[in-house]
């Protein structure tokens, strides 16, 4: 073949490879990408002012201004495409609805747009239902867990109000309620009674981003609630000082008798402060105080809400030995320990009620006659060997 053909046949392939290539190419789909702008701020000027030339831009300098907690603003829009005036309404409009900080603290926000030359100046004026330091206090997280951690500390300090901004579809109101019962539920040692919470989101529950506002009522001042902590933590130290090296079954066995034996009064009270220290308590404060001696012994305890001839009735459930058992603390008062200690999923349900479906399967083979009975082995055996001591000497 010539030169000129090979020439005319490379020319051919480089031009089917080429519409291949655009074959495949206009295949393709598209996608339309809006450019992202970050306001410009202009230090200089003496009100917040900001450059932007995109509707992000626009949004971004107000969004800005908000979390400043900037009263005023002015916005420039330098060659900007698109209505200015529509576009500033839209805005102020939306960041005061979807934005989280403009949803929780503004209450609203007035423009005014005029042409100066060759940009468009806006002036902004912020009227907040918050105050700057409220605002700024809004504390930011990342997780659920992050979320608990500063419902505990809140309740457990005495707060009254707290504010985060989180940015995970877990934090929902299905989450959060119930939380701050449950902590104090199982540290009866860090808060004196319990507190109550209302949560409020900005802008939705069901949004990514959000500020979830918590409100806090206590019963009482946090200073009288730390002053009974005080006295509660150290009448419970003393109580247990003695059966912590214990095997897990004698510490049910012990605080069980502990909490029955400090009831002097089985009516009235529902905290452990009223079932230890004042010695006058319900089944909630008995079933709070052998929560808290637990604690101390370190045996695994969690309070159990049900229902006992139809009234509200509360319990523990115990752990011993990689099996759980349930303990009604407040049934034991003036009644023989098997009443209420040591029981069976089955030997309870023939009286109470509960949802199971919350709490561990109680099945252990353990009894209060089996605790009761080793327990004075134990003791006569001990008693026996002290006697013989004494003497030998």
């Amino acid at each position: 073949m010539s030169r000129s053909g090979i020439a005319r046949l490379a020319g051919v392939a480089a031009l089917m490879l080429l519409l291949c290539a655009c074959g495949r190419l206009f295949n393709k789909e598209y996608v339309s990408i809006t450019r992202h702008e970050e306001p410009t701020e202009m230090g200089a000027a003496e009100v917040p002012t900001f450059e932007v030339h995109t509707y992000i831009g626009l949004k971004n300098a107000v969004q800005s201004l908000i979390s400043a907690a900037a009263e005023t603003g002015t916005i420039r829009a330098v060659d900007y495409s698109g209505s200015v005036q529509d576009d500033v309404s839209k805005v102020c409009q939306d960041v005061t609805r979807d934005f989280p900080m403009g949803a929780y603290a503004v209450e609203y926000i007035s423009q005014t747009v005029n042409r100066i030359l060759s940009y468009y100046e806006i002036k902004l004026r912020i009227s907040y239902h918050l105050t700057a330091e409220e605002i700024q206090s809004v504390r930011s997280v990342t997780t659920l867990g992050d979320v608990y951690n500063m419902m505990e500390l809140s309740a457990a300090n005495g707060t009254e109000h707290l504010a985060v901004q989180v940015s995970s579809l877990s934090v929902t109101e299905r989450a959060l309620s119930g939380y701050v019962e449950a902590f104090y539920r199982k540290h009866p040692e860090l808060i004196a009674s319990m507190p109550s919470v209302r949560i409020t989101f900005y802008p939705a529950e069901d949004t990514v981003t959000k500020i979830v506002n918590f409100d806090f009522s206590y019963r009482e001042s946090h200073s009288s609630g730390q002053e009974k902590l005080e006295a509660l933590n150290q009448t419970a130290e003393a109580m247990t000082a003695e059966y912590r090296e214990l095997e897990e079954w004698e510490k049910a066995l012990l605080l069980c008798t502990t909490v029955t034996k400090s009831i002097l009064n089985n009516v009235g009270g529902d905290t452990a402060y009223d079932a230890l220290v004042m010695g006058a308590a319900g089944s909630e404060g008995c079933a709070m105080a052998y929560q808290l001696l637990c604690n101390l012994c370190s045996l695994e305890c969690q309070v159990v809400e049900g229902r006992l001839a139809g009234a509200r009735r509360y319990w523990n459930i115990v752990r011993i030995d990689h099996s759980y058992y349930h303990v009604d603390t407040y049934a034991c008062i003036g009644n023989p320990l098997a009443e209420g200690f040591l029981l069976s999923d089955d030997e309870l349900r023939l009286r109470y009620w509960w949802d199971v479906s919350k709490y561990p399967v109680c099945d252990g083979e353990l009894s209060a006659q089996y605790a009761l009975e080793a327990w004075l082995q134990k003791t006569n055996a001990l008693a026996q060997a002290q006697a013989e001591s004494a003497a030998g000497e």
